[in-house]
């Protein structure tokens, strides 16, 4: 499923500039008559309300080199949106993000404020394969991203004083990037005894495989782990001790997904005990890791009582559960989340 030789055709978008700063972090909220209108529209779907610092969606990577540019990665959809003061340095921040190597590993995730080059561990930048140049060709030198670059500004656009330039990943970008997480994801399966589909359905559900993703409430890394909450019971329950996880923990992919397919082991074999049918038991497990086993509960007993709601559970079919969850379940967000990653399992169930 995972076939890197497919790249697909790249396409190259021109879009209206984008004023935007800071890096990985809450920024203030976007005026969007500044913009125009496709842009304005991609920005107010990223925005996620009511946090009224402006975060953006775990998809969403930000960083600015700047005050004179400013880079904005969209994991879900592979775009990937540049502004810049002047040609010259619209023309480097082009080079920089085809080169850079954003992997946890290689730069300081804490503070995430470095975009280093091409690391000597893999010698491949971080979107190797899943951006190309005009001629198709995977790009991993500064020559080859020089050349892309000339072409791309060839193609650039201004507005309100910056010029701007936006490029599309390939259409298996997903794909290729999920390819990098696969190795954890199996390790982690086997170590939990959860199925590796399910870990690698959820991952991209939460992030589209952005290792740097944090969400509003501060869900961190690739699955989104909350540190004051599935980080602590993960330690406390797996590890047997007390610990909150640090934010530079959880950036790593590796150290992410074992917390997470610790944490999916913990919500079955604790959390979830009495879901006889192993098919109804994932499904809560998925709706849990969203929502919570508490809101699960609630959403079957007006009380929360969990010996009735257990009882509702396995009188009931495997379908009329999974139509419960995705219709009946108390938070709106829980329903579509279950459908998403019981809909994305059947791309991994081959791993």
């Amino acid at each position: 499923m995972l076939n890197q030789k497919n790249r697909g055709s790249l396409t190259v978008l021109l879009v209206a500039g984008l004023a935007l700063v800071g890096w990985c972090i809450p920024v203030l909220a976007v005026n969007y008559d500044d913009y125009d209108e496709d842009v304005a529209k991609l920005l107010q779907e990223y925005q996620i309300l009511p946090d009224d610092q402006g975060s953006y969606a775990p998809s969403v990577l930000m960083f600015n080199e700047g005050k004179d540019s400013n880079t904005l990665v969209d994991f879900e959809t592979g775009l990937i949106i540049l502004t810049a003061t002047t040609e010259k340095v619209l023309k480097q921040s082009i080079i920089d993000v085809l080169l850079t190597q954003i992997d946890p590993s290689v730069i300081d995730a804490k503070t995430a404020q470095d975009f280093g080059l091409t690391n000597d561990k893999t010698n491949r930048p971080f979107f190797w394969e899943q951006v190309v140049d005009h001629t198709g060709e995977a790009i991993g030198s500064k020559w080859r991203a020089g050349k892309f670059a000339d072409y791309l500004l060839k193609r650039k656009t201004r507005q309100n004083g910056r010029l701007k330039v936006s490029l599309s990943m390939v259409e298996t970008h997903k794909d290729i990037a999920g390819g990098k997480y696969i190795k954890f994801a199996k390790a982690a399966s086997r170590q939990h005894k959860v199925p590796v589909s399910l870990v690698m359905a959820i991952m991209e559900t939460e992030s589209s495989f952005n290792p740097l993703a944090r969400s509003r409430s501060n869900a961190l890394g690739l699955m989104q782990i909350k540190a004051e909450t599935a980080g602590r019971d993960y330690f406390s329950i797996i590890k047997g001790y007390k610990h909150t996880p640090t934010s530079s923990f959880l950036y790593s992919p590796k150290n992410n997904i074992e917390v997470a397919a610790g944490y999916l082991s913990i919500l079955e074999n604790r959390y979830l005990v009495g879901i006889k049918n192993p098919k109804k038991r994932e499904y809560a497990i998925i709706s849990s890791y969203n929502g919570g086993a508490g809101n699960l509960w609630l959403s079957l007993d007006r009380k929360g009582n969990k010996t009735k709601s257990l009882a509702r559970i396995n009188k009931m079919s495997v379908a009329e559960f999974y139509w419960f969850l995705t219709n009946r379940h108390i938070r709106k967000e829980t329903r579509n989340y279950v459908k998403k990653v019981s809909g994305k399992q059947s791309k991994y169930v081959n791993l």
